[in-house]
């Protein structure tokens, strides 16, 4: 239920699919993600755009609208659940959250149904065939006060980026379902900048597993494992796992709730250390509810 736009025969789905890929759990197609104009490279090519005429066609079916009520379900039980956990108020703050990997719009409709401002970073906003109408209701109806879309990925560059220190500087909460490639990324700056994260990791990409566990337990194991490593390092709360019941999809949430203040400049890596002092200059930490 994940998927962000390659389908099978890119790569990333192993769930059987014949044509794109219905479970929906891969989201690009190289090892470390396409970049904006890689997609719209893609889509130029026959393999891109029967992709993505694949999504269009199956968007508006019975399947496909089941498909989006789901993940419009599923976006309001997480939303619901950093609402309860941090509180509606710290999550409005600042820029808001920063939603990554959130194309089509799922989860950024129902925090913005919640009056949450949301910057969705996904390279491939807009280009994967699966706009829909349940979703793009919703997101006409708010400016770019309240919404903000960044095409590009979450990785060394968007962060070494200076256009993007601002954001980083003042969001409130960091969350992502199913970010597959960014999983570590996201893992390692939420830790070097003590952000409220929740994240979702996949639960279908057999690609991720572990080879010593090739199973989904044994890929949410290695995940709290790497990001103890991270936490430790910069010294701030660990993720802690949580089990999701009645959810269409996975189950499985993982989330950082930080209490102290941000990094100091000398623990965070050369591209981190600017942004930090950054956010120290946007009046500090956000407060930790």
């Amino acid at each position: 239920g994940c998927c962000s736009g390659s389908g099978c025969d890119g790569g990333g789905c192993t769930g059987g699919c014949t044509s794109g890929c219905r479970g929906g759990c891969c989201s690009l197609v190289s090892a470390n993600g396409y970049s904006a104009s890689d997609w719209d490279w893609f889509n130029s090519t026959m393999a891109g755009a029967k992709l993505y005429r694949w999504w269009a066609d199956w968007m508006p079916t019975s399947e496909g609208r089941r498909w989006c009520h789901d993940k419009l379900w599923e976006a309001r039980r997480v939303v619901d659940g950093m609402i309860h956990c941090w509180g509606l108020e710290a999550l409005q703050s600042g820029e808001g959250v920063i939603d990554i990997g959130g194309d089509p719009g799922f989860l950024a409709a129902e925090l913005l149904r919640s009056n949450i401002p949301v910057v969705v970073v996904d390279p491939a906003f807009g280009v994967s065939g699966k706009q829909n109408s349940m979703t793009t209701r919703i997101l006409r109806t708010f400016d770019s006060g309240k919404l903000r879309l960044i095409r590009q990925r979450f990785d060394q560059a968007f962060v070494d980026d200076p256009k993007n220190g601002e954001i980083l500087c003042r969001a409130s909460a960091v969350v992502s379902l199913y970010p597959d490639e960014a999983t570590n990324q996201i893992l390692y700056y939420t830790a070097a900048f003590a952000l409220r994260t929740a994240l979702m990791p996949c639960n279908e990409c057999q690609q991720f597993f572990p080879p010593g566990n090739p199973t989904f337990e044994g890929f949410v194991e290695e995940l709290l494992s790497l990001d103890m490593g991270y936490s430790q390092k910069f010294g701030t709360a660990p993720m802690k796992r949580e089990g999701l019941c009645d959810m269409p999809y996975c189950k499985v949430i993982l989330h950082r709730s930080p209490t102290g203040p941000p990094r100091a400049r000398a623990q965070l890596p050369r591209s981190g250390r600017r942004l930090a002092a950054r956010r120290r200059a946007c009046g500090g930490g956000l407060k930790n509810k």
